[in-house]
């Protein structure tokens, strides 16, 4: 499946978002809030913390229960494959990359202690990601999600950002 698949939200997925009628996990939940609007898949998989084996489970579940629709005709089959997410490239010209030999425990003291300061209240969810970090990997993902936030919501501090992925890559 292409992932430039667009998906939207049913009735039925409307009535959760507004009234919790079906009383959906908090994964779903976030993945209806993201498409609110019809959204790519590609687009929601960078805008999720969810791992891409995570996001198939729940986007599948979502559609199958009627949550969710395709746009158009197309048929929802996705596999993990065909699933990839990457940091952004590029912040004001600075690469954004974590190294595979950092201190997880360290990275994530550091990215909770930037989402916080950064987010205030809102930043439970950027924390609950960081937390479920167990890899490399999973730290690129949750900071594209961080990086995303901070651009749209306080782009003043994304100078500080890159100065918490230059620490986390020194823990290497």
């Amino acid at each position: 499946m292409s992932l430039s698949v667009s998906l939207h939200i049913t009735p039925k997925g409307e009535d959760e978002i507004k009234s919790r009628v079906y009383k959906l996990d908090m994964k779903k939940r976030s993945l209806l809030i993201l498409l609110t609007k019809p959204q790519t898949i590609e687009y929601l998989i960078h805008k999720t913390v969810l791992r891409p084996e995570e996001f198939l489970t729940e986007i599948n579940t979502l559609v199958q229960d009627g949550f969710v629709a395709t746009g158009g005709n197309a048929a929802l089959s996705l596999n993990v494959s065909g699933l990839s997410r990457s940091a952004p490239a590029s912040a004001g010209g600075a690469q954004i990359h974590i190294d595979d030999e950092v201190i997880i425990s360290e990275a994530k003291f550091l990215l909770t202690d930037f989402s916080v300061d950064s987010f205030g209240t809102e930043s439970q969810a950027f924390v609950d990601g960081i937390r479920a970090c167990k890899t490399a990997q999973d730290l690129r993902l949750c900071l594209n999600t961080v990086f995303s936030a901070a651009e749209k919501l306080c782009p003043g501090q994304l100078p500080t950002l890159l100065n918490v992925i230059k620490e986390i890559n020194a823990t290497a």
